[in-house]
């Protein structure tokens, strides 16, 4: 029976002070969840390939694994009137909060967006009005009766959206919308709202209806009426003459040209915009200002477009029609920006897990220490899964890269504000004041040396080999979640994509909180070895469950797989800290050397660099799946079927090949208690 004894006065540590330096990990978890939850906007915004986007989730977090080491020997040997980590965790949070906000304004492509909206035969919309922001409790209660109603949904819809150079400042613009391009709009017949948003803050439009072309493959655009120039706030000139069509070729909304069918608002009561009708040489034209979202609604009488092939519209704006940047372009902006961010990440994160170290030499109230620091700073990962529905909710950002600009504001701010804590609040005990002795190249050898005979180390490997399989097709794969609920389950939508990722990454990181308490108790009663083989087991029927679960009819049974999961990462990191020091153990029984920063720096190096080949596997992954990165594109039912393959039975498998790495491993209970009882007798002894 091990032996408890109470913790010394001057060695407990305030409640207080270890949420002080529980909020230095919230920070940390909070960037490292932020740096990869936001680069979608890559692909979805910018319209990056998958596989670029990849290369830039990987590549700088190569530098990360390096600079580690690097940071740590420097902090070591690091004496100041403050201390050796304390100044350092405040120029960290400080220069990573400043960075990571820059790494986000990056100049996009304006966007008009248009959205088709069929009610179906039944003439209702299921949910609330289209575009309309729901709120969380209400979208929740939705989705959660779509689990068990046996109502058919028939409601259909699809955006579309329009970018430079169909775009321009100061003329007219003539858009000929393929209904073809809306994919998703399967039925026409019910027609029942025409949203637009994006971008263009006023807008002018006129000849909205939609038509019949005379050949199936499409027309020409009409052209553009052109005597407008930039700066100028209103339009002098018309819009072009509508073609010559016959009247049971146009179903008109609003036109001179043609007789219009009544049109119920042309501004919702929900939306985010103000219209008024005005005139422009004699031709009446809608005006939008202030235009965020807007809805025109039909009315009581939907419209059958069953026979029509193009929805057109006239745009003018005096608004600026940015058209972005090429891909090589935000590719380099975003690897040398997130290179320096990593930079300012480690010098922030690495001295303060040493500072961590230091706060108590008392084995218990490290403990404690600890157990306080991970319920805080896991806080982080239940914001995080909300990341890209606060980026695409169309009541606060025009588009996902003005949430992403904001978001990046907001979290510069909270890094800057939370990070310097325990900078000043914590105090180093003991800062020795003698000079660090060595040189450079003398501490490189020592280093390499110490490298070599750790990684000679069997159940060390077994350990770093399970870390990787586990943790990294975790990650690999991370990415692929994100595009099965936009695809998959919501036919392309990306906002109700967004909303199910926040549930499911939600309910996966608050059963996390359970996962630890409960496998700490079953590592006590069976052992870190069983424990371990039993929660990653558990995970692996959650993978196979995201088969079944992740399904269009009922999206929220994508929730039941999320508590299956927690088990893979909430067993690996309650037990592998605790198995490691197991292995650190019996490396001193042979070396004579006690090393567990050498443990510990090469395990976390391995995660490091595991992390870096898994997101850039994840974005090869995508791309050999055939993913089509173009915004609004609709994937093909193969892309859909290797996505989903991927997504489930590629973690599922690396998990099983851990499972037999873990079973491998020498360590029991019974041989730990007997290295212990050996070191005891031989530190007796010393």
């Amino acid at each position: 029976m091990s032996q408890h004894y109470r913790t010394a006065p001057e060695d407990r540590i305030s409640f207080p002070r270890k949420v002080a330096y529980g909020i230095g990990g919230f920070v940390n978890n909070l960037l490292a969840s932020a740096i990869g939850g936001m680069s979608i906007v890559l692909i979805l915004v910018l319209g990056m390939s998958p596989w670029l986007a990849g290369l830039l989730g990987s590549l700088p977090r190569f530098t990360d694994a390096v600079t580690d080491p690097v940071m740590g020997f420097v902090s070591d040997r690091t004496r100041t009137r403050w201390g050796r980590r304390r100044p350092y965790i405040f120029l960290g949070a400080i220069l990573s909060g400043i960075v990571f906000a820059l790494l986000w304004q990056m100049p996009a492509p304006a966007q008009f967006r248009v959205k088709l909206v069929d009610y179906g035969a039944d003439g209702a919309y299921s949910g609330g009005e289209t575009g309309e922001d729901p709120g969380v409790l209400q979208a929740v209660g939705e989705w959660a009766r779509n689990i068990v109603s046996t109502e058919t949904i028939d409601d259909v819809e699809h955006e579309v959206v329009v970018t430079p150079p169909a775009l321009v400042t100061g003329a007219w613009v003539s858009l000929d919308l393929p209904l073809s391009d809306f994919t998703n709009l399967t039925t026409r017949e019910h027609l029942a709202q025409l949203l637009i948003s994006g971008d263009l803050e006023n807008v002018y439009l006129d000849n909205v209806y939609l038509y019949r072309s005379a050949t199936a493959a499409g027309e020409e655009p009409e052209p553009a009426g052109g005597q407008d120039v930039a700066g100028v706030d209103a339009p002098s000139a018309p819009a072009p003459e509508p073609a010559s069509r016959a009247a049971s070729d146009v179903v008109s909304l609003f036109s001179d040209a043609y007789d219009d069918v009544a049109v119920g608002q042309w501004s919702t009561e929900w939306d985010r915009a103000n219209v008024e009708d005005v005139q422009v040489a004699g031709n009446a034209v809608k005006h939008y200002s202030n235009l965020r979202f807007a809805g025109i609604d039909f009315g009581d009488q939907p419209v059958d477009a069953s026979a029509m092939t193009h929805l057109h519209i006239d745009v003018w704006t005096p608004n600026a029609t940015n058209e972005g940047k090429s891909q090589i372009w935000y590719f380099w902006y975003f690897l040398i920006g997130s290179v320096v961010f990593f930079v300012g990440y480690t010098i922030f994160a690495t001295p303060w897990v040493a500072l961590g170290y230091e706060l108590t030499p008392d084995y218990h109230e490290r403990t404690r220490l600890m157990g306080v620091q991970n319920f805080v700073s896991n806080i982080a990962f239940i914001i995080a899964p909300w990341f890209l529905a606060i980026m695409t909710n169309p009541a606060w950002f025009r588009n996902q890269m003005q949430g992403a600009r904001w978001l990046a504001l907001a979290v510069a701010v909270a890094t800057i504000g939370l990070g310097v804590v325990p900078a000043i609040f914590l105090r180093e005990r003991n800062v020795p004041t003698d000079a660090p002795g060595g040189t450079v190249k003398d501490n490189v050898v020592e280093f390499l040396g110490g490298l070599v005979q750790t990684v000679k180390c069997k159940p060390f490997l077994m350990l770093c080999v399970a870390t990787f399989l586990i943790f990294n097709g975790f990650i690999m794969i991370s990415s692929f979640q994100i595009w099965v609920f936009i695809h998959h389950i919501y036919a392309g939508s990306a906002a109700d994509g967004a909303w199910l990722a926040g549930l499911v990454g939600t309910l996966g990181i608050v059963f996390g909180f359970v996962v630890i308490a409960f496998v700490t108790w079953l590592g006590t009663k069976v052992g870190k070895r069983h424990a371990l083989i039993a929660s990653t087991s558990i995970s692996v029927l959650g993978y196979a469950l995201k088969w079944f679960c992740y399904s269009p009819e009922y999206p929220m049974l994508a929730l039941l797989p999320a508590p299956f999961l927690a088990f893979g990462l909430g067993g690996l990191f309650t037990l592998m800290g605790s198995m490691v020091a197991d292995v650190v153990d019996l490396d001193e029984i042979t070396t004579g050397e006690r090393r567990e920063g050498m443990f510990g720096s090469i395990y976390w190096w391995v995660v490091k660099l595991g992390q870096s080949l898994a997101i850039a596997g994840g974005g090869f992954l995508l791309t050999a799946a055939g993913f089509d990165e173009t915004p609004g594109a609709v994937q093909t039912a193969q892309t859909l079927t290797l996505m989903r393959v991927f997504d489930a039975f590629v973690p599922l498998t690396l998990s099983a090949i851990a499972i037999w790495a873990v079973f491998k491993f020498p360590i029991t209970e019974e041989s730990a208690r007997e290295v212990r009882e050996e070191l005891e007798r031989r530190r007796a002894a010393a």
